[in-house]
């Protein structure tokens, strides 16, 4: 008798269709506080108090929210669970983060040595140094949010084709 044919799975929809767009950006937005409170309040603990120029505090401070904002937008937004590809998932992120970090460090600097200039005082200057901090990761979460979403769908649809790859390689 022979063998009915194995039934195929279906690759997955887009990230975007299985989690909605308005829900996804909900938990994208909860994320992304998390790590701007994380990265925000180290810039201004370096750059005030400790007096860490704007290059270091700004390092630090992204990397003090790089780090929380990749595992909980990777959960909560796109809600990938599991081991990341380095190549497919991290280089990816690390690359599109790497940009809010650019910006952040030579928009701090910059204030901050024309700040110096004009001889604003101390702590006018931290504050005015942070406000721009915190201002470029605001300007960078609309296309943060778009470029990871992208990125999620892409991974996501790879990994559908490959496990729809082994299922048929295994009938």
């Amino acid at each position: 008798m022979p063998r009915p044919p194995a039934p195929t799975a279906a690759p997955a929809p887009p990230v975007a269709e299985t989690l909605g767009l308005g829900p996804k950006l909900l938990r994208y937005l909860g994320g992304s506080v998390v790590a701007t409170v994380c990265s925000e309040v180290t810039f201004v603990l370096l750059y005030g108090p400790v007096h860490v120029g704007t290059t270091s505090a700004s390092l630090v401070g992204w990397l003090a929210g790089a780090v929380p904002n990749y595992w909980l937008n990777r959960r909560w937004a796109w809600q990938r669970t599991g081991r990341p590809s380095f190549r497919t998932e991290l280089l990816p992120y690390i690359t599109i983060v790497l940009m809010t970090l650019l910006l952040a460090t030579g928009i701090t600097h910059l204030l901050d040595v024309w700040l110096h200039h004009l001889g604003t005082q101390a702590s006018l200057r931290v504050a005015l140094v942070a406000v721009a901090y915190l201002g470029v990761y605001a300007l960078m979460f609309v296309l943060r949010f778009v470029l990871l979403d992208r990125l999620f769908e892409r991974v996501a649809r790879l990994e559908a084709r490959h496990h729809h790859a082994r299922t048929e390689a295994a009938s």
